[in-house]
């Protein structure tokens, strides 16, 4: 089954609680979600950076597909780690707010 890897799980405080600050259910359609960096990880920190590359094991160029959202160095540094681990097809969801929906747009490295 395919997976959509979201760069950056960003959440939002609400009533002393953590939710998700975006509804990404739409994306569903393309795969499980799967959070790379967590809300609180940090890109910069080595810890975080080795859980985020054990998160993209898995990672597919043919199935699977990137949902860039939060931190612009989150969404960085997974398209870093994912050319680290040589992959040649990244699948980009791209939100269309106009047609408020995803279109998928292809980066061939």
């Amino acid at each position: 089954m395919s997976r959509v890897y979201v760069t950056h799980n960003r959440m939002r405080k609400r009533d002393n609680a953590l939710i998700p600050a975006l509804d990404l259910r739409p994306a569903e359609q393309f795969g499980s979600l799967s959070a790379v960096f967590d809300h609180e990880m940090d890109p910069s920190l080595d810890a975080d950076l080795s859980l985020a590359r054990a998160r993209l094991r898995d990672y597919d160029d043919e199935q699977d597909y990137i949902l860039p959202t939060g931190s612009p160095l989150a969404t960085f540094t997974v398209g870093m780690l994912l050319h680290e681990r040589g992959a040649t097809l990244i699948q980009v969801l791209e939100w269309d707010r106009f047609a408020l929906k995803y279109h998928v747009r292809t980066v061939q490295l």
